[in-house]
């Protein structure tokens, strides 16, 4: 029990609040932060750091955050009904904040060549340059800083071969937020998800598991997570666990999501990443966690890269939302209680 949940804890942590989520991953990103301690109340504190601004397997191109980097916090609380672990409660508080612009694109003018129009006597094509509007910026987009909280009930049986997780995920900013406010052409940034997480623990060291959102509010449809963890001891023994080493195979995909034209992205797989950390336990209650991540644009994501309209309007090339292949690093320490 010691090293599955050590492990766990550490690994799931949040690298994960910069995406899971994740998160990305919205909701995944905060979700990972699992209390070591067997007390009935308990808890979590973390400041992380991540190389790239991601979420749900996404990594965001330099151009939409006119940076990379991104600096993440968590505090999540978990109560515990009884003493066989079968029931718990959780609450998450989640704040992610990109070191860099908040424009996207930074705002860029239309392109002084791109054809406008033809002209209504000559038939000759009227470039954006012939009537000003190269002067005129395309239009007014940000990407706010992000905020979650995460309720969920979790279950878990004493023959701890699986667990499942439910519950409400509030999200505020960042990619999600883009997403609704800016592809959704809604007035606030913010979206309400209920979510289901079974997973399938058939040994210590593996687990399988598929987190199911539904989006009630914002752009409303299905978001679907499978993720595979493997997790062993790297140094010290099963029983005292030193520095751990955790691989996770995962993967986005969305249904009924993207059903609007001016969603951008396609239905459909979104992402895919493989992600390795290795907890090192400092202190008793201290975790400090390095990490690194390597992730690929899904067919949905290409997809908005090739219908981008800032690169179209704008002539550059690399004005598209999201890279096709990223590497991302991360640093967090987390502090249990």
């Amino acid at each position: 029990m010691k090293i599955k949940t050590a492990i766990l804890a550490a690994a799931l942590a949040v690298p994960a609040f910069a995406g899971v989520n994740t998160t990305v991953p919205a909701a995944d990103k905060y979700d990972g932060i699992e209390p070591v301690s067997a007390k009935r109340l308990s808890g979590a504190l973390q400041v992380g750091y991540a190389t790239n601004y991601t979420g749900r397997g996404y990594v965001v191109s330099h151009s939409v955050a006119q940076g990379d980097s991104v600096i993440n916090t968590g505090l999540k609380l978990n109560y515990d009904f009884g003493k066989e672990k079968l029931w718990s409660a959780s609450v998450t508080l989640a704040y992610n904040i990109p070191t860099s612009g908040h424009t996207l694109y930074g705002n860029p003018k239309f392109d002084s060549n791109m054809i406008v129009g033809v002209h209504p006597l000559t038939g000759k094509p009227v470039k954006a340059s012939d009537i000003g509007m190269d002067k005129k910026h395309i239009k007014q987009c940000n990407i706010e800083n992000e905020f979650a909280v995460i309720t969920a009930m979790h279950y878990m049986p004493k023959s701890e071969l699986w667990n499942v997780s439910f519950g409400h995920d509030y999200i505020h900013g960042g990619l999600i937020g883009v997403m609704v406010k800016h592809y959704g052409k809604n007035g606030a940034s913010s979206q309400n998800e209920f979510f289901i997480h079974p997973e399938w623990t058939p040994y210590k060291w593996l687990s399988i598991g598929v987190k199911t959102s539904y989006s009630a509010s914002g752009i409303c449809g299905w978001w679907f997570e499978p993720t595979i963890t493997m997790k062993a001891p790297i140094v010290g023994t099963p029983e005292d666990i030193k520095v751990a080493g955790v691989l996770t195979l995962g993967m986005s995909a969305a249904a009924k999501y993207f059903d609007n034209g001016h969603y951008a992205c396609d239905n459909g797989a979104q992402a895919f990443y493989v992600k390795f950390q290795t907890p090192w336990f400092a202190k008793k209650n201290l975790i400090v966690t390095p990490g690194v991540a390597f992730h690929w644009a899904g067919p949905g994501a290409l997809a908005a890269n090739e219908c981008s309209e800032f690169r179209k309007y704008s002539g550059n090339y690399y004005n598209y939302p999201f890279r096709n292949f990223g590497v991302v690093g991360s640093l967090s320490v987390t502090y249990t209680f």
